[in-house]
């Protein structure tokens, strides 16, 4: 009797740690959904030269179709785990947990969850070509690069159209240039903060006059603009972050449960 109940405790272990281990793959591919959604939104909030705005448009309409229909489902049940399609009757996916996931266009979003895939923006070109393991390269969804390691401190990130945006991404005290359109329709390179994140420093915050002329002043760091290293890993999150100091819309709100947030993408 003792020895049944041990195979039975050890097999229902068994199945809870498979189990858990699928739940945490689910996991992984909803973070990365919204550290896409991000990067999204930042190419189409300062676009390259040449950028489509429509399609930037048409690809956070099918990131919010997706998170909507997988992500937000307060319980995952086996009718929605198992073969779950969109309003077009497109597939998502045949298992959540196990298999590729799409998107409402056809275009597939990652091979498996949790797994050392390729991950692609609905338009068809990769995100990260090896999206489990850090130190990769990881690319806007025009194409160009934005970082050459995803989440290692110390590395240049690119703005969609080849300008800088930081040289130290995972430590604070780095500079940081704001992300802002010139006239002929560049990124500007102004000088955000020699010393972005450090509680009491200073940083230059963008102001707008009624007649639309900009002009800058001189503000302290407090509170949520305090960022950690591992916080400035995120520099899609503490961008879109800047932004709101703008008022500009942020339509991956949805997707960010916290303004820079990167838990589990990828774990």
């Amino acid at each position: 009797m003792k020895r049944l109940l041990s195979s039975i405790l050890f097999l229902a272990s068994t199945a809870s740690s498979f189990g858990h281990a699928d739940s945490d793959d689910f996991s992984s591919a909803c973070a990365t959904l919204e550290f896409m959604a991000k990067m999204v939104t930042l190419n189409k909030m300062i676009p390259a030269h040449g950028d489509s705005y429509a399609e930037a448009e048409n690809m956070l309409s099918q990131l919010s179709e997706l998170n909507t229909r997988t992500c937000q489902s307060a319980i995952l049940t086996a009718n929605t785990r198992y073969g779950p399609s969109y309003d077009n009757g497109a597939l998502i996916s045949n298992d959540l947990y196990n298999s590729a996931w799409y998107f409402p266009n056809g275009q597939v979003f990652m091979a498996a969850p949790g797994h050392d895939v390729t991950i692609f923006y609905p338009n068809g070109r990769p995100m990260a070509y090896h999206w489990t393991h850090s130190g990769e390269p990881v690319f806007w969804p025009n194409g160009n690069l934005a970082t050459p390691r995803f989440r290692y401190s110390d590395v240049t990130w690119y703005y969609p159209d080849g300008n800088v945006v930081t040289y130290e991404a995972g430590y604070a005290g780095g500079r940081w240039f704001y992300p802002f359109q010139r006239f002929d329709g560049g990124v500007g390179q102004q000088l955000l903060s020699s010393n972005w994140g450090v509680e009491d420093e200073h940083f230059y915050y963008l102001n707008f006059a009624s007649d639309g002329a900009s002009y800058l002043s001189r503000e302290r760091i407090r509170r949520k603009l305090a960022l950690s290293d591992y916080d400035l890993l995120d520099v899609p999150g503490v961008l879109l972050l800047i932004t709101r100091l703008y008022q500009l819309n942020d339509e991956a709100r949805q997707f960010t449960p916290a303004d820079t947030n990167i838990t589990g993408a990828p774990y």
